[in-house]
């Protein structure tokens, strides 16, 4: 084989690889999947209300079919008929007829009309491919924004794996939400209309029976507790503060557990402060009721040693996440989180605590800490709404709580940054008299709600069994009883559940 039919060949092959190369480069798109479902949405109501409900414009490729999906949606929300005749009327009056290709491509799409029963399906692959070109594109800046090598790589990754989250939620509306939209359940959580979820309520309050709590956001099993916060509600940042040795370690791992093993829910720890283990052994003390020292000596009687067992069998069938990988910074808990909630679907999320965590950038130093801990509480309260459950953050107290008489907290006491105060929806003191005098109400504790941005404030109490570290709910005696109901005849003792 001479030269030139080798140079031939090997500019064949180069061009053959080139051409390859460009085909490989389209986005994904279907182009038969996005005119199946405008057919279908044609010719079926169902169908018509199943796609305008899932896509938006921007899930087509195609330009004539965005803005035939468009006049077919507006069509929709405005509850008005949809046939290809309608359509071609608006589009005209639009002015944009000729770009969609006329009435024939019009008549062809309609032609494409399948069955309504396979509308998901179809919906399905339109919206896998508009995420797929929404992953090319973000990679793209992604790869861009890399190559220029930012000086603060930590909070690039974070930004960029938050934009990979945004994608995987599929979060279809970036200009906000009209609120008939919302009303009418279109763009509603439930995806059902305000009214039909009122009724809903209605229903449930009054097939409930009067002493069981209502709530609507994760019940505690704290009675008190949750008839003041309503629960724990999605997107909420709660902070539980308080001095050291008060117990807020326990209280905390106390809800998670509740949580986990009585609602049945997957629960996100990241302790910063102790190991797994020590965490394990915590939650099988409180939850079998035996004591810390004689599981770690062993000296257990039948009875308690069954109760071990029991809970140990119990807690393996629920679902808690124990992070506990120390100096975390709050982009990479932030990632981690994301990825609890990817793989487990997470309730809750506790953090156990704000102080711990560093910043997000490299350069923070101690004359600037305010600031640290101010940027960690916003992007807590991000990541709450960012994941739509909510955040328990545990949070030390300054030293001015030592120096005043009666030593109970304020809101001015959260150490460093008072936006934690602006930042949190629920700020909780733990307070436990006996710690300074044990002669003062030994074996209780108060849970001061100082802050509630959509309830009550006041304080909670509870009964706390150190040896198990353990809070219960607080059962007035008969004389506490008695006393209240002389100036409170609306009073009434409740049990623990």
């Amino acid at each position: 084989m001479d030269v030139l039919t080798k140079e031939k060949l090997s500019d064949k092959k180069a061009k053959e690889a080139m051409k390859e190369k460009k085909s490989l480069r389209i986005p994904p798109q279907s182009k038969e999947a996005e005119k199946l479902v405008l057919g279908m949405m044609f010719s079926s109501v169902n169908a018509l209300n199943a796609a305008a409900d899932s896509l938006q414009p921007e899930d087509f490729y195609f330009k004539e079919h965005q803005i035939v999906f468009q006049v077919l949606q507006e069509a929709y929300r405005n509850d008005r008929p949809a046939d290809i005749h309608l359509v071609s009327e608006e589009l005209k009056r639009r002015e944009k007829l000729k770009e969609v290709g006329g009435i024939l491509a019009l008549s062809e799409i309609a032609q494409y009309a399948g069955t309504s029963a396979h509308i998901e399906e179809y919906v399905g692959i339109v919206k896998d491919k508009a995420v797929l070109r929404r992953m090319i594109q973000t990679a793209g800046e992604m790869e861009k924004k890399a190559h220029q090598e930012p000086s603060d790589v930590s909070s690039f990754l974070d930004e960029c794996q938050a934009k990979l989250y945004t994608i995987s939620q599929e979060k279809s509306s970036k200009d906000g939400f009209l609120l008939r939209d919302i009303l009418s359940g279109v763009r509603a959580t439930t995806k059902l209309p305000f009214l039909k979820e009122l009724q809903d309520r209605q229903e449930e309050y009054l097939t409930k029976g009067p002493n069981e709590a209502h709530l609507t956001g994760l019940p505690t099993h704290y009675v008190d507790l949750d008839k003041m916060i309503n629960g724990l509600c999605p997107s909420q940042l709660l902070i539980l503060a308080a001095r050291p040795s008060m117990g807020k370690t326990a209280l905390a791992l106390n809800i998670a557990q509740n949580v986990a093993f009585r609602t049945k829910e997957a629960v996100g720890i990241f302790s910063l402060e102790m190991n797994a283990e020590e965490l394990l052994h915590r939650l099988i003390c409180s939850e079998s009721e035996v004591e810390s020292e004689k599981i770690k000596a062993g000296s257990l009687t039948g009875n308690e040693y069954q109760r071990v067992v029991a809970a140990v069998n119990e807690m393996q069938k629920h679902t808690v996440i124990i992070d506990d990988q120390p100096g975390l910074k709050i982009s990479d808990l932030r990632t981690r989180a994301r990825r609890m909630k990817e793989m487990y679907n997470i309730k809750l999320l506790v953090i156990d605590y704000l102080q711990l965590l560093s910043g997000p950038k490299a350069n923070y130093n101690s004359e600037n800490r305010q600031n640290e801990i101010s940027e960690i509480s916003r992007m807590l309260k991000n990541l709450a709404r960012e994941l739509n459950i909510p955040v328990v953050c545990l949070s030390q107290l300054s030293r001015k709580v030592e120096e005043r008489q009666g030593h109970r907290p304020m809101l001015s006491d959260l150490r460093e940054s008072g936006s934690i105060e602006q930042d949190a929806d629920i700020v909780m003191f733990l307070f436990r008299r006996e710690y300074y005098n044990p002669q003062d109400k030994p074996g209780t504790a108060e849970l001061i709600i100082a802050k509630n941005r959509h309830g009550k404030v006041g304080d909670v109490q509870l009964v706390y069994r150190k040896s198990l570290a353990l809070f219960q709910n607080y059962v007035a005696t008969a004389n506490e009883s008695a006393l209240a109901n002389q100036y409170n005849p609306s009073f009434q003792a409740f049990q623990p559940k």
